[in-house]
């Protein structure tokens, strides 16, 4: 190699004004620098940033190549020596000249590489159907060299070729292989040693694996048996109030209110409801006895758990209420209640299976070590011949599991033997060569099928071995954050509360589906001029409003089943407003029901309870049976429309019962995280599977 001892501000190359010792020539250059120091410019006339250079790097004008490989050197438009140095030059023909031994050591390479078991269906001819089949593993050395001298001139033609462009690298214990460009762009051959597979593995949950989630409960009230507190003097006039939780309820018809006799003792109620269930552990029934005059009685209540209720559960709950007397001191709060009945009903549930709302599960393992490959084992040529197909295979090993396979930035790297440090030689082969390689042996289907069977069979059952172990031990790191935080065994936590300000803010200009079903127990009006209501919904400051039609002589218990639509503007809460209609008068307002912001952005199937209008107050009595209430918005998949799901009866007095549903028949209900639920459609506020 030529070089040259140059003195202080000497110019190695640059501009013509610089008089370099080395002017520009048309040939691949590079210069390396033996002792000194030199900074290299990005200007050719030595001007502006520079890039200082120490012994032992590479640098010069342009990229320099030496057959595949790209020397990892630095480019500047001109060099200045900064103290004395001595500087040699790289052309190729002192590259040549100095792998001179390559000539000799090609052959061996080639028919090194032609021994490989993975390029057996390249390499060798096509066996004869009539013979038996020979397993290489199975053979002596001897006999290997034999069956593989039999390959055809076209290979060993292809495998010199190939051969003349390999570099070889030569690797230390846990060394890593660098290169210029992604390793994706190279085959690499294991010729000496053991070198092992990393990559970064990621497992996320598929969403539709999930354990499906409760999201409402269907109860159908049919009916009640032998109740208690009827008298030739007072029949009875029931109705049927059901409690989720705190704050949810719905309330059937009273059946008798419309008929000048009271029903019997055994009434038949036929009445569906609908709640929405967050995780509420008791539903409770009760039985009213409905008085024109004074406060309802009590007829007989009951409460269950909500577990035992499970998806088409069909039965009867007894009923208890309190004795009217007790004679002396009871050892125990059984003997202070007595049966009251029998209440048969039964229960379906909505179930949420698919949430795109809620972030799946995941979790990383980086540097994961997949595969561990062997002397004469190869890399690349699977990925190589099948392309995307070769991704699909390994992440397809998860497919049997409840997650979803990820695997990013592969790397190749020396195995670390305990107790050795012997080396690891990796021939390195770059695609365009290999291919040219499998083109020539004219057996590139054959080579192809190979690939497949090989990415199928031994590659995805590695990784789904190695997918199994991490599963195992993220279960057991899960259990260990539960035992450490005390929570192993207890329910998960309640889903936290939606915040109203970002609600009004990011459902602002949406259109609000509005379903209005009936109202119950209103008052006013008599025997001769019956109610003819009619109810209105608005957000509140809005102009526009959903209003029902009027029903002629529909007493205090309408039924609408009215739709519409307003627009949300980001109000902080929903009027509900019920009127008389009045042909020759002006209308009467019976009553009036809020529903703030903070309950109805949260997910709300329930009871909204109305005001007498004009101010006048309630029994208290009547005030106590009041439940408080909530509102549930959704959303339809790619859409700018918001659902809302209102379900309320009674109110102690003055009942409505709204439902907000979409045009098209779909409800997408959120929780309060404005999680999905189940689909359905909106029939009579009764939500449904489609």
């Amino acid at each position: 190699m030529p070089f040259l001892r140059l003195s202080v501000g000497r110019w190695l190359f640059g501009s013509e004004r610089l008089k370099a010792d080395w002017p520009p020539t048309e040939g691949l250059r590079s210069f390396m620098l033996l002792t000194g120091r030199v900074h290299i410019f990005r200007d050719s006339n030595g001007l502006g940033e520079f890039l200082e250079m120490m012994p032992g790097s590479i640098f010069g004008e342009q990229p320099f190549r030496m057959g595949d490989e790209e020397i990892n050197d630095a480019l500047g438009g001109a060099a200045h020596c900064e103290e004395p140095s001595i500087v040699g030059i790289l052309t190729t023909e002192v590259l040549e000249a100095a792998f001179a031994d390559r000539v000799y050591g090609n052959p061996r390479i080639a028919q090194k590489i032609r021994h490989s078991p993975a390029l057996q269906r390249a390499v060798l001819p096509e066996p004869d159907p009539s013979k038996p089949k020979v397993e290489l593993e199975h053979l002596s050395a001897a006999q290997r060299v034999e069956v593989f001298e039999s390959i055809s001139s076209a290979v060993r033609s292809g495998l010199d070729e190939m051969a003349k462009s390999i570099s070889v690298l030569h690797l230390l214990p846990a060394e890593p292989i660098f290169t210029t460009e992604s390793i994706d762009e190279s085959v690499f051959y294991i010729e000496e040693g053991r070198v092992e597979v990393q990559a970064d593995v990621t497992l996320i949950e598929k969403p539709e694996t999930r354990t499906p989630k409760r999201t409402r409960i269907h109860v159908l009230v049919d009916r009640a048996e032998k109740l208690a507190g009827n008298s030739i003097f007072d029949k009875l006039d029931p109705y049927v109030i059901v409690k989720l939780g705190e704050y949810k309820r719905f309330q059937t018809p009273v059946p008798g209110r419309k008929k000048s006799s009271s029903v019997p003792v055994n009434p038949f109620f036929n009445y569906d409801g609908t709640l929405t269930f967050n995780g509420e552990e008791e539903i409770t029934f009760t039985v009213m006895d409905y008085d024109s005059f004074k406060s309802d009685d009590l007829c007989g209540s009951c409460t269950l758990r909500v577990d035992d209720l499970t998806d088409g559960w069909t039965g009867k709950a007894d009923l208890y209420r309190p004795k009217s007397s007790v004679n002396m001191i009871s050892s125990s709060d059984s003997d202070l209640m007595e049966k009251a009945g029998k209440l048969f009903f039964s229960v379906k549930w909505d179930y949420e299976t698919f949430n795109p709302l809620i972030p799946p599960k995941q979790k990383s393992w980086p540097d994961q070590v997949l595969f561990s490959l062997q002397e004469d084992a190869i890399w690349g040529h699977e990925r190589l011949m099948l392309g995307k197909v070769w991704m699909k295979a390994l992440e397809g090993a998860a497919s049997s599991t409840n997650y979803r396979l990820q695997l990013q930035r592969f790397r190749i790297r020396a195995a670390e033997l305990k107790g050795t440090d012997d080396r690891c030689v990796v021939l390195k082969i770059a695609n365009h060569r290999f291919l040219d390689f499998i083109k020539k042996s004219q057996r590139e289907k054959a080579f192809l099928q190979a690939c497949r069977l090989q990415a199928l069979d031994d590659k995805q059952q590695v990784v789904k071995h190695h997918i199994v172990e991490l599963l195992a031990r993220w279960a057991i790191e899960e259990q260990t954050e539960q035992l450490r935080k005390g929570l192993l065994g207890l329910k998960a936590e309640r889903e936290e509360a939606v915040d109203p300000g970002k609600f009004r803010s990011k459902y602002r200009g949406v259109k609000a589906h509005i379903y209005v079903r009936n109202a119950s127990n209103l008052t006013s009006g008599g025997w001769f001029d019956k109610l003819d209501p009619y109810a209105i919904v608005r957000f509140r400051g809005s102009k526009e409003e959903v209003r029902t039609s009027v029903l002629a002589d529909a007493g205090g218990d309408p039924i609408w089943d009215s739709k519409g639509s307003v627009t949300y503007h980001g109000e902080v809460a929903l009027e509900i407003s019920v009127w008389d209609f009045d042909r020759y008068n002006a209308d009467s307002l019976l009553a009036t029901g809020v529903v703030q912001v903070e309950q109805f952005c949260a997910g709300f199937d329930g009871m909204i309870p109305l005001s007498i209008a004009g101010g006048k107050g309630k029994r208290a009595k009547k005030q106590a049976m009041t439940l408080g209430d909530t509102i549930g918005f959704g959303a339809v998949a790619e859409a700018a429309e918001v659902e809302v799901v209102v379900v309320a009866g009674r109110s102690d007095r003055f009942p409505a019962v709204l439902a907000l549903w979409d045009v098209v028949g779909v409800v997408l209900v959120l929780s309060t995280r404005h999680a999905w639920h189940s689909a359905g459609v909106v029939a009579g506020g009764i939500i449904t599977s489609v």
